[in-house]
């Protein structure tokens, strides 16, 4: 037997047939199990990618929601929180998707000290009153955002793996980022304190001394910085219809405006003067007034100082999207002799051209200017709808102080400023001062109809501080700058050199809520009750966008305490007027 099994051994070592299909069973094996390996690792990839896509929206939009933070876990867009879910990859929302499976996202909003440095310079912010608070802190201007999500293995079943856990991280400072569409109304005090020198802590000097040129000066570093055509840093701005920032500049008192001139020229060419200015308007308001935005009306009567022709505009210059020949360039529109350069005129950006005047002349009514502002807002606001172009509004205040214009007819008894100087006062320029009396008067007159003291003390109208009147000048504006905020535009208010002291005393009966309304404080209330300090900060949308030089005593908001001087805080203004942006991971 032995012999026997030997050969056959031998000879079956010897056969080479078959080796081949072995070879290839191997190699097939080899080639299959290395092409499920790449399509499961594209397949992973692509997973990823969708995962870090979301989690880089979702911090982008949380971002852009700050300061508004919100409820931790909830899904209403608007707040970060809202946003943060919204733009996630859960289930349900925007980016979900059947590749991921079992998400989750999670958010920390904390203050970065490396974003508050150069070359973003953002400073930390509080939430708003009510609107959620930061996660690490009291303040915030960063989001840190990690999404985990399982992803379901096509191939991983065969080796015993069926999920792969994944996780995704993305790090967003609030702003710093391009320029949302904006339209912007730029309202400056041009009463005659702003001719007073500027103090050297606002970082004003040599042809920048006086208040006026100060806060000008501030207005063109801000302008420098926008965007007004959107299309690339070489798109030519006076050939486009598509923009990120049209500016429009309104100042007070208003400026006269005859049937053949146009005051306002004065300062929108060069070279400047002081335009001649006209009265506030106060005038009864009825219930059909639901615009609360009054034409200024054109004085008469024997009372009349301004003729009988004049009548007058706070508006300077219109929306303009033509102050930068391009988003790229770093100055304004200087153009060519003879050209009409309103806006780059206006802030004196054009060699030998003084910028806008402070003629003065009424004292300060803030009210009117910030009605007829908001009006002017909502109609370009419409208008740029109407172009399919989605804008959002913006109102930027500077004054130096208290709304103290005044009116021969003012109750004293009542709290109201009593100027005196008969019929070129305000509303007594229709009111000879022979029919000035009574003690129940008040800046209110009735229907432009010149009171007697038997009407004074039997109408009840000529005792309100209600708009338009000579009376509750503070608390007016509080609430026209709070009606702005309430329509939708974002209210700045930036205090040059604003009282703490001996202002706003004729506000005693007005009551006006914070935070849970529309303004940055209450009014009357805090450390500087009834003074234009506190009128400032209440006009403000909310504690992050009310400024202050502080150099009377009236301290910035928190979060602007950084910005002091009025250059850097019209910086501050611009670069808040950016979107969020996404930064490294680990900033701190």
């Amino acid at each position: 037997m032995r012999p026997l099994r030997v050969p056959i051994l031998r000879r079956f070592l010897k056969d080479d047939h078959g080796q081949t299909m072995a070879v290839i069973a191997v190699v097939i094996f080899a080639l299959m199990s290395l092409s499920a390996a790449g399509v499961e690792a594209g397949h992973v990839y692509y997973a990823y990618r969708l995962l870090q896509a979301s989690t880089n929206a979702a911090a982008l939009a949380a971002g852009q929601a700050m300061p508004n933070i919100g409820t931790s876990g909830s899904t209403t867009p608007g707040t970060a929180w809202g946003n943060l879910a919204t733009y996630s990859a859960e289930s349900g929302e925007m980016n979900a998707t059947s590749l991921l499976q079992n998400v989750s996202i999670t958010a920390n909003f904390y203050c970065s000290t490396s974003i508050t440095g150069a070359p973003i310079s953002l400073g930390c912010y509080s939430p708003p009153s009510g609107e959620g608070s930061c996660t690490t802190g009291t303040t915030c201007n960063a989001v840190k955002v990690i999404q985990t999500a399982q992803v379901n293995l096509w191939f991983g079943g065969l080796v015993g793996f069926r999920t792969l856990n994944l996780t995704s991280q993305a790090t967003a400072a609030m702003k710093g980022g391009g320029h949302l569409p904006y339209n912007i109304a730029l309202i400056i005090d041009t009463t005659a304190s702003m001719n007073g020198n500027a103090p050297s802590s606002d970082g004003c000097s040599g042809s920048h001394a006086t208040q006026i040129e100060c806060a000008v000066y501030g207005a063109l570093l801000m302008l420098e910085q926008m965007y007004p055509c959107v299309g690339g840093p070489t798109t030519n701005c006076s050939t486009t219809s598509n923009y990120a920032d049209a500016v429009a500049l309104f100042a007070f008192p208003p400026v006269k405006v005859t049937s053949t001139t146009n005051y306002t020229s004065d300062d929108t060419h060069c070279p400047t003067s002081n335009p001649p200015i006209v009265p506030y308007g106060f005038e009864d308001v009825t219930s059909t007034d639901s615009t609360y935005s009054l034409n200024l009306p054109n004085p008469t009567g024997s009372g009349s100082t301004y003729g009988s022709a004049d009548a007058g505009t706070y508006q300077i210059v219109s929306f303009d999207k033509t102050y930068k020949t391009s988003d790229g360039a770093t100055t304004l529109n200087t153009g060519s002799p003879g050209d009409t350069l309103g806006l780059p005129v206006a802030v004196g950006a054009v060699s030998g051209c003084n910028g806008l005047q402070a003629p003065g002349g009424e004292g300060t009514f803030y009210a009117q200017v910030i009605y007829q502002a908001q009006a002017a807002l909502k109609a370009q606001q419409t208008s740029e709808a109407g172009q399919g172009y989605y804008t959002e509004n913006v109102m930027i205040i500077l004054s130096d102080g208290d709304a103290t214009s005044c009116s021969a007819q003012a109750n004293t008894a009542a709290g109201g400023q009593s100027c005196g100087g008969g019929s070129s006062q305000i509303v007594a320029w229709n009111c000879p001062s022979n029919n000035v009396g009574g003690t129940g008067c008040t800046g209110h007159a009735l229907n432009g109809t010149c009171p007697t003291s038997t009407t004074c003390s039997s109408n009840p109208n000529y005792l309100s501080t209600a708009y338009p009147s000579a009376l509750g000048e503070c608390g007016q504006a509080v609430q026209a700058a709070q009606y702005a905020t309430s329509q939708g535009t974002i209210v700045y208010t930036v205090a040059m050199g604003s009282e703490t002291t001996g202002s706003c005393l004729s506000d005693a009966q007005y009551t006006i809520s914070s935070g849970s309304t529309y303004g940055a404080i209450g009014y009357p209330s805090g450390s500087y009750s009834h003074q234009a300090c506190n009128a400032i900060e209440a006009m403000a949308s909310n504690v992050n966008t009310f400024y202050s030089d502080n150099t009377a005593g009236c301290p910035a908001s928190t979060a602007n305490t950084a910005y002091q001087t009025i250059g850097a805080i019209f910086d501050a203004v611009s670069l808040s007027l950016t979107t969020s942006r996404l930064v490294p991971n680990g900033t701190s």
